[in-house]
């Protein structure tokens, strides 16, 4: 059938009405989260007299300057909500932080690596404790699906739990060679490891095993490429991937 006459937008608008809508996907956790992010940003460059326009330049000025205030490593989250919460005003604000000279500035999480997996499942013994089994079972399942550490656990803080993100023991089915459970519902430190090291040891040993990149993305369930990220173990598996 034919389809409806419609005006064609300019990439600034789709960049913008993009941005709006993956702003609305998020959580309101998260989005609270991104609000003192970019809050961050702005009395940042008010107390320095910069532009609020997200250049290279003041993006790194900014990451040098909060990892004088604050863990370093938490900085990169920082990047992510700013990104959030200013591409409808300034669409090239993620180019801008893929950059050289931000990215020399942030140095991002470590992926978990099979060994340490290994490692974890060989200090499992008949005796072990609830709590340790439950550790191990995470971690395994974590790293092999490709999960946030947010759907594996639930919230300390009560304003912010969400059960429709909790998955259910009655979904869990078990096999001789594994196990499956419903995920209900996902989103679009002091150590070197974090939330999300599961997810990005996950998707390298994929990588690494030869899984193509679509296969990656899906296991992932990623909306679009920027699971590559998380593919920084082996420079040349990332360029293959690119």
């Amino acid at each position: 059938s034919r389809q409806p006459r419609r005006k064609p937008w300019s990439r600034e608008r789709l960049i913008h009405e993009r941005a709006i809508a993956l702003g609305l996907a998020i959580d309101t956790s998260t989005s609270g989260t991104y609000d003192s992010h970019l809050n961050s940003y702005l009395t940042f460059c008010a107390l320095h007299e910069i532009p609020v326009e997200p250049t290279p330049d003041t993006l790194s000025f900014y990451v040098v300057y909060m990892s004088a205030h604050i863990d370093p490593r938490s900085v990169a989250s920082y990047l992510s909500g700013i990104c959030n919460k200013l591409e409808p005003y300034f669409p090239e604000v993620r180019a801008n932080r893929g950059t050289l000279l931000v990215k020399r500035a942030v140095k991002r999480k470590l992926p978990l690596a099979r060994s340490l997996i290994l490692t974890t499942i060989a200090s499992i013994h008949p005796n072990s404790s609830h709590d340790d089994l439950l550790f191990a079972a995470m971690l395994c399942t974590g790293f092999c699906a490709l999960m946030r550490l947010g759907e594996l656990s639930v919230p300390d803080n009560v304003n912010i739990r969400d059960l429709r993100k909790c998955s259910r023991r009655s979904t869990v089915t078990l096999f001789h060679d594994g196990y499956e459970f419903d995920l209900p519902y996902h989103k679009a430190d002091h150590t070197q490891f974090a939330g999300q090291s599961m997810r990005a040891g996950g998707a390298t040993a994929m990588a690494e095993d030869g899984f193509a990149p679509h296969l990656i993305q899906a296991a992932g369930r990623w909306a679009s490429d920027t699971f590559q990220i998380y593919i920084r173990k082996n420079p040349v598996l990332l360029q293959a991937l690119l």
